[in-house]
């Protein structure tokens, strides 16, 4: 089912609607009387060669009014084509810029991931070999505690990519804001 809308719109087709068929009776009713009289009075051709001019003359009026309002309309859609464009073109642009910043922190996640992946094979080497010393409990505790801490680290932002990941966002919001400065002039 479609849902009426109401408001101003609305209510102004409902009178303009209304105005046209109450026009349209009343001009109806009056052609009728008009060519009543002039069959009684014997001047009914006379009549219909008038109207026939002025339904002629009222064709070619609309015709050049359909036209006007034509060209209004295709005016309009250049504006609102010259207005879109702008602001596809910064979208484009903002969405270049996120998944840039989106594959350089994939690719410093993976960098960190593989030196955590290195770091975690050296203390697990110099944990063996310290177990084989008798200190392995206190190399485990120590490593697990190091390895902990520079995992939280990376996965709280505490690292160099959240530094990069700030500039970002940085120079992003100052985009937006020239973006949005210079769209409104």
């Amino acid at each position: 089912m479609r849902q009426r809308t109401s408001g101003p719109a609305t209510a102004f087709m409902r009178r303009t609607t209304r105005n046209v068929v109450l026009i349209s009776v009343v001009v109806l009713a009056l052609l009728i009387t008009g060519f009543v009289i002039a069959r009684i009075f014997g001047v009914l051709l006379e009549v219909f060669y008038i109207a026939l001019i002025i339904l002629a003359s009222l064709l070619l009026i609309s015709t050049a009014m359909l036209i006007y309002a034509l060209l209004l309309a295709m005016q309009t859609f250049a504006t609102v084509t010259d207005e879109v464009n702008p602001t596809i073109r910064s979208l484009q642009h903002t969405v270049e810029i996120v998944t840039e910043s989106v594959e350089e922190t994939a690719g410093t996640v993976k960098d960190t991931a593989k030196s955590v992946g290195n770091t975690a094979t050296a203390v697990s080497s110099t944990a063996r070999l310290t177990q084989e010393y008798a200190f392995s409990p206190n190399v485990r505790a120590v490593a697990f505690l190091v390895g902990g801490q520079q995992m939280l680290r990376v996965f709280l932002g505490k690292g160099r990519a959240r530094h990069r990941y700030e500039e970002r966002r940085q120079q992003q919001v100052k985009l937006i804001e020239s973006n949005t400065l210079d769209g409104g002039k």
